[in-house]
């Protein structure tokens, strides 16, 4: 029997070091979260040039072992780390790459055919490379401003709101806002010599 009144969603936070994410249960269940005997997290990074990578598909739910997915449904969410996905069957690293990313998460109780499961498509960014980097540039301020050090510091500021607003346009789906803020973003970083944290 197919879920009776099932609306998924979730919430997804990557780490500050950029090498996994948690994944939180915001659905609406009818009592049929128990039911659940399929679940996987599919995971896309929409790259500047266009190509788009897969992730191999996490397993939630491995045979009679829900571990995973109970996790996902109480309060403190199932952490992802990196280091266990692959992308065709090769690590997948140990960082994610700063982007544009889908976290698709697909459900079944076993009544569904392949490709009618029900999911939800949860679009980020993955920032953690960029903030960290914004982190860096307050070390370059003195006291007291100079005109110099408050341009420095204005940038500082509108820098830090460009990546919240970069975060909500992926939010929203809105890829190429996105990826408009970033190549803004990007131009900051490089004129202030800004290089890689990890």
């Amino acid at each position: 029997m197919a879920y009776t009144s099932f609306t998924p969603e979730t919430r997804v936070q990557e780490a500050q070091d950029g090498t996994a994410f948690k994944i939180n249960d915001a659905s609406t269940w009818s009592g049929e979260s128990g039911s659940t005997s399929y679940c996987v997290v599919r995971l896309f990074h929409y790259a500047a040039d266009g190509t788009i990578t897969q992730y191999d598909d996490y397993a939630m739910i491995t045979g009679i072992d829900k571990t995973k997915f109970n996790e996902y449904l109480g309060i403190d969410g199932h952490i992802i780390e990196i280091t266990d996905l692959t992308i065709s069957g090769a690590s997948a690293g140990s960082v994610f790459a700063d982007g544009y990313y889908l976290v698709k998460m697909i459900y079944s109780d076993g009544t569904y055919a392949v490709g009618s499961e029900p999911y939800y498509d949860n679009y980020q960014a993955f920032l953690a490379k960029a903030r960290c980097k914004a982190r860096k540039l307050p070390s370059k301020l003195s006291w007291p401003f100079t005109d110099d050090v408050y341009r420095i510091n204005r940038d500082i500021h509108l820098l830090r709101m460009w990546l919240d607003s970069a975060e909500d346009a992926a939010d929203l789906g809105k890829e190429n806002e996105y990826r408009h803020i970033i190549a803004l973003v990007n131009d900051i970083f490089d004129y202030y010599s800004i290089a890689e944290c990890f």
